[in-house]
């Protein structure tokens, strides 16, 4: 009976420690499908973490005959420490190729993101140049038609004809004002005094329509009027509700408090001082009581934006704030403020370290631009 047993018990204590050796090899079912994901590399690394688990065969405590069982392993160890070895030294390499592929992965996506400013900028810089693609079409085909436009050496000169062509201004104004965009973001300012009027914005020669793209975004409803062709016709084809013709005019024809606000951004220094009070009782009649009225134009008080004033061959005279201010309060508008905006850089300006630099500041380099902004007070 004793004889018999010791032969089975060998038998399976070799049995089980086979089964151990060969279960460390094994991956534990389910695992994979629990482990949380949290990159693509993921299905390398858990594999590699049960290996390293598993180096030397190991006997749980909770087994039958744990000890004897350790003890064989112990005895027999020598039959896989060049296994070891070599699994520990497979691990270590497949630890290095892990770490090679995530940043691999990383500089691919550092890659990918330049990528796309890239591409950001060549849509923006393509978008700008078919603009002026267009532009520089329209004054071509405008100056082409020029020799039948101009009257004649004998005959007298027109009113009809502009100080300057159409295409040449338009060239001056693409050069010296600045893009659209920033203009736009100028204008922005006055986009508080617009929400909430009680009618539609006119906007007085809206040129290339920016405060019109503005109030688009905003949702305010709005329509220009812009004597320039060229300026017009790009607003049209916009999207934007832009017609071509004289602004006062257009304003005289519109219904009697038909209009939530009426603005007119560096327009009046374009005009006689009769034309510009002509269209402020104008827009006074066609604003509704609560709308606004906004007119921008050059800061007369500042020496460098006066500079700019005559650098416009198309200026007629400058307007001091306290000119129009003035021609507001005689059209009938109310609560009148004046609004000093478009201040030079700092490089720009003195260095102030007396009350006496900062009124050189204010003369010399103050705000290039002002805008006086009254209201139609409600009876």
């Amino acid at each position: 009976m004793t004889t018999a047993g010791k032969p089975d018990l060998v038998e399976e204590l070799a049995k089980e420690i086979r089964d151990a050796i060969a279960g460390a090899a094994r991956p534990e079912a389910g695992l994979r499908a629990t482990a949380p994901a949290s990159s693509d590399l993921d299905d390398v690394r858990l594999p590699i973490r049960r290996a390293e688990d598993h180096l030397t065969p190991t006997i749980p405590p909770a087994v039958r005959f744990a000890r004897v069982k350790t003890l064989a392993l112990r005895m027999l160890r020598f039959l896989w420490r060049n296994q070891a070895s070599f699994n520990a030294l497979a691990l270590e390499a497949a630890n290095g190729v892990v770490a090679a592929l995530e940043r691999n992965r990383e500089a691919m996506e550092e890659q990918a993101r330049r990528y796309r400013e890239v591409a950001r900028w060549r849509e923006a810089t393509e978008q700008e140049f078919r603009r002026r693609d267009a532009a520089q079409d329209a004054r071509i085909s405008y100056l082409e038609t020029l020799p039948k436009r101009l009257p004649t050496a004998s005959a007298p000169p027109s009113a009809e004809v502009p100080s300057l062509p159409e295409s040449i201004y338009a060239l001056f104004e693409e050069r010296f004002r600045g893009s659209p965009t920033e203009v736009a973001e100028k204008q922005r300012f006055y986009l508080r005094y617009v929400r909430g009027l009680p009618g539609p914005v006119f906007d007085a020669g809206c040129g290339r329509g920016e405060f019109l793209r503005l109030l688009a975004e905003e949702g305010i409803a709005a329509r220009g009027v812009e004597s320039s062709t060229l300026a017009a016709e790009a607003g049209r084809a916009a999207g934007l509700d832009v017609s071509r013709g004289d602004a006062i005019e257009a304003l005289a024809a519109a219904p009697t408090s038909s209009l939530g606000g009426v603005v007119a951004f560096q327009v009046v220094e374009h005009w006689p001082a009769s034309s510009t009070f002509r269209f402020l009782a104008e827009a006074r009649r066609a604003i509704a009581p609560g709308g606004v009225v906004i007119v921008e134009t050059v800061n007369t008080d500042s020496l460098a934006a006066m500079n700019a004033f005559y650098l416009d061959p198309t200026h007629m005279r400058p307007v001091p704030p306290q000119a129009l201010e003035f021609l507001c309060d005689a059209a009938g508008f109310r609560d009148l403020t004046v609004e000093f905006l478009s201040p030079l850089p700092a490089g720009m300006r003195l260095h102030e370290l007396s009350e006496n630099d900062a009124r050189l500041n204010a003369v010399l380099f103050g705000p290039q631009d002002y805008a006086v902004i009254g209201r139609v007070p409600v009876p």
